[in-house]
């Protein structure tokens, strides 16, 4: 696991600049990601291109440093992430010639390519942003890995194209901080900036599943994968049980391997637990585990009970921590971590689980992505249920929206049973694409819009979530539109959300972090699954609970999903109003320009009173406002940030 970064110069520059000017400072870009590899950096250097990276020493510690070179030294080649079947490539490579000097993953990189070029991708499996300089060819390689894990971003720079593993790399060497309106907006809807769109509007992230390559100037970006619903694999479900098994228990076993300890975040929920089980069948030690709660006060949103049942039934080495978030001392660094608006506030929880981790292993695993594998989200049952409510007339459908949207009261104890149905009634009186996109927003795009002011909605185009309606509509022949839910979510949600706090949280740390259900060979298991299979009966995972039957406790195979929430409606309402009504101030919201401080003022009051719950738009304006404070007010100095 490291933190990448580097540029090449341009023929001709994008924005105008002389491309002869001095190059970026590859020190400071690389200085900014001291916290992504503690352990040593690296560069090359050479007319016209820099290669820099920082690393943190999991898999060969005594000859794995970067850059690496071939050995005529026409290619360098630099890495973020894991290459899980690098042994499995070596083997081939050297069956057809070719000779290593480490046992590194990453020179597998160096030989692949010169295999296989730019194919090199289809031949991984693992989490990787990987740039490749094949002096030869005065050519730039870069990759990002299938799903997203490891991050990637670029712009353009006086003459040069600069890519490194966080925006504040960028920023680092002038990068423009102009605000990107319509990023902004989305933000707004889904508590995250939708890739490859960033906040700020002249920075690009690499999209998952795509390379770059830079050669005389020219930029091309291409897919190389792509998730989605296959069919017709599996002649019955048992087929497909027995197949998650064995992909399944391959993949975690595949994710084992370290040349240092590692561990397991470890909630009460199945994900986590199945891990554990295939962990504990691949180990000869007791796995390490790691639970985090908030104490008594909090003790509805955390699982740290379910968590020790399971520790002590596989009889792994457990470690619970008992915290007290401190929201507002916490905020600021977590913000200058995502370099962008983001609003999940799991990432708090994950940032202090981290901290305390790290004390004791430098790799854990995470039940990431089962979710969105194998359909664990009650909003895949709304959906299916809207097949048969849709068949209502649309007038009856638009009357019973009306009422849930004034009659269902939120709570505030961590029940959503109101959100939830509201939602529904709201999607259901719309078209499938639009109601889905629905069940994922935080705010109604009609409130939304109602608190811009003039300035913020000149700069819109088109609606927030038509990301997420293009990819939805994106159906293989033969396939029915529900069948892409998954899908859907695999190429949005999972990138730009969970994977995105997941990797900034862990690496705020110095923390690798791996998902073993994020995997190409499970996924693709997992993608010729029909959704009924998943969601049997009126149960989430349905498949998947009955693959991890034999290995998990009953209670554990019938639990609801609960998800590693904070209470963040009731601290609004109680220790943190102050903190959020300053943060909220008609005075700043002015300054900003965005939003209308009036209209704010009617949603913070309608929380307040507890009429809805609006916990999760609020955080998001709280952490607007901390970003603006740390990126835009501030003359941020990257290289003490990171540290």
């Amino acid at each position: 696991m490291c933190g990448i970064a580097g540029f090449v110069r341009l023929a001709a520059s994008a924005d105008g600049a002389d491309p002869d000017r001095a190059p970026p400072n590859l020190d400071s870009m690389v200085g900014a990601l001291i916290h992504r590899g503690p352990d040593s950096q690296g560069f090359h250097r050479a007319p016209g291109v820099g290669l820099g990276m920082r690393r943190l020493a999991i898999i060969d510690l005594e000859t794995g440093d970067q850059p690496m070179r071939d050995d005529q030294g026409h290619l360098v080649v630099i890495q973020n992430g894991e290459i899980y079947n690098y042994r499995q490539l070596r083997q081939q490579l050297t069956d057809r010639g070719h000779r290593f000097r480490t046992q590194s993953d990453t020179e597998v990189l160096l030989h692949g390519y010169a295999e296989w070029g730019d194919a090199l991708c289809r031949h991984l499996r693992g989490m990787f942003a990987i740039a490749i300089w094949d002096a030869r060819r005065q050519r730039l390689f870069v990759a990002r890995d299938h799903f997203g894990i490891k991050p990637l971003y670029y712009c353009h720079i006086d003459g040069h194209l600069c890519f490194a593993s966080e925006i504040k790399s960028l920023l680092a060497v002038g990068a423009s901080r102009r605000v990107d309106s319509q990023a902004l907006d989305r933000y707004l809807s889904f508590l995250y900036v939708p890739e490859p769109s960033t906040i700020f509007e002249h920075i690009r992230a690499l999209p998952p599943g795509h390379t770059l390559t830079c050669h005389r100037g020219e930029v091309e970006i291409q897919r190389y994968y792509r998730h989605q619903p296959s069919g017709g694999r599996f002649g019955n479900r048992q087929q497909a049980i027995e197949a998650v098994r064995e992909g399944f228990a391959d993949s975690v076993e595949a994710m084992m391997v370290a040349d240092v300890p590692i561990g397991l975040f470890l909630s009460a929920g199945l994900d986590s637990a199945g891990i554990l089980a295939m962990m504990s069948r691949h180990s000869s030690q007791p796995v390490r585990t790691f639970s985090i709660g908030f104490g008594d006060a909090e003790k509805h949103w955390d699982e740290l009970d379910g968590a020790a049942a399971l520790a002590t039934r596989f009889a792994s080495d457990h470690h619970a921590f008992q915290v007290e978030p401190d929201i507002v001392g916490q905020l600021p660094g977590i913000v200058r971590h995502f370099d962008q608006p983001f609003a999940n506030p799991t990432a708090l929880i994950l940032d202090l689980l981290s901290r305390e981790t790290r004390k004791h292993v430098k790799v854990a695993l995470s039940g990431t992505g089962g979710d969105e594998l194998f359909a664990g989200y009650p909003r895949y049952l709304g959906m299916l249920l809207y097949q048969r409510y849709a068949l209502l007339p649309a007038p009856l459908r638009r009357a019973a929206a009306t009422a849930g949207r004034a009659l269902l009261r939120d709570r505030s104890d961590g029940r959503l049973t109101a959100q939830r149905l509201r939602r529904f009634l709201d999607s259901g009186a719309l078209p499938f694409d639009q109601s889905y996109a629905r069940m994922l927003v935080v705010i109604e795009e009609s409130r939304k819009r109602a608190l811009y002011t003039p300035a913020m909605l000149q700069g819109l185009k088109g609606s927030s979530a038509d990301f997420i309606r293009q990819t939805l509509g994106d159906v293989p022949a033969g396939c029915a539109p529900q069948e892409m839910l998954l899908s859907t979510d695999i190429a949005t949600y999972l990138p730009f959300n969970q994977l995105a706090y997941g990797d900034r949280m862990s690496m705020k740390q110095s923390l690798e972090l791996r998902v073993p259900f994020v995997d190409q060979r499970l996924a693709e298991i997992a993608a010729a699954i029909p959704l009924s299979w998943n969601l049997r009966h009126g149960t989430t995972k349905a498949l998947f609970r009955d693959a991890m039957r034999p290995y998990l406790p009953a209670d554990t195979i019938r639990g609801a999903k609960r998800g590693l929430n904070l209470p963040i409606a009731l601290w609004f309402r109680g220790p943190l109003r102050g903190w959020l009504e300053d943060r909220l101030s008609s005075q700043r919201l002015q300054r900003r320009g965005y939003l209308r401080a009036d209209a704010v003022a009617g949603i913070l009051h309608e929380h307040m009173q507890g009429r809805r719950d609006h916990s999760l738009f609020l955080w998001a304006l709280a952490v607007l406002e901390t970003w603006f404070e740390t990126y835009i007010d501030a003359d941020i100095n990257a290289g003490s940030e990171a540290a």
